[in-house]
């Protein structure tokens, strides 16, 4: 959307004003920009952030996922050796001494 005339300093302000609360708005008020160039880079680095932190947590989600197959697994092997081991003893003698 173009309007005209419009001017630098009153585009950043309802930009500002239109963002949602988070850190990229905080750092905004904290240390805001002098022109919108710089709000672009900084808006740029933020959303390269936030995809970054969003991969990392979607690939902790699958480790851990898949330590948890593996620790099942692990659980499921150990219970069907000693079922095999019981199974085993029984067989081994067919008559006890009373």
């Amino acid at each position: 959307m173009s309007i005209r005339n419009l001017s630098p300093d009153v585009a950043m302000h309802h930009m500002l004003t239109a963002l949602r609360p988070g850190p990229f708005a905080d750092s905004l008020c904290i240390q805001p920009t002098a022109s919108l160039d710089e709000l672009r880079k900084k808006a740029a680095k933020y959303m390269q952030l936030e995809e970054l932190r969003e991969f990392l947590n979607q690939a902790h989600a699958v480790a851990s996922g898949e330590k948890g197959k593996e620790e099942k697994e692990r659980q499921g092997r150990s219970t069907n050796q000693g079922d095999r081991r019981r199974d085993n003893r029984g067989n081994q003698f067919s008559r006890y001494t009373p």
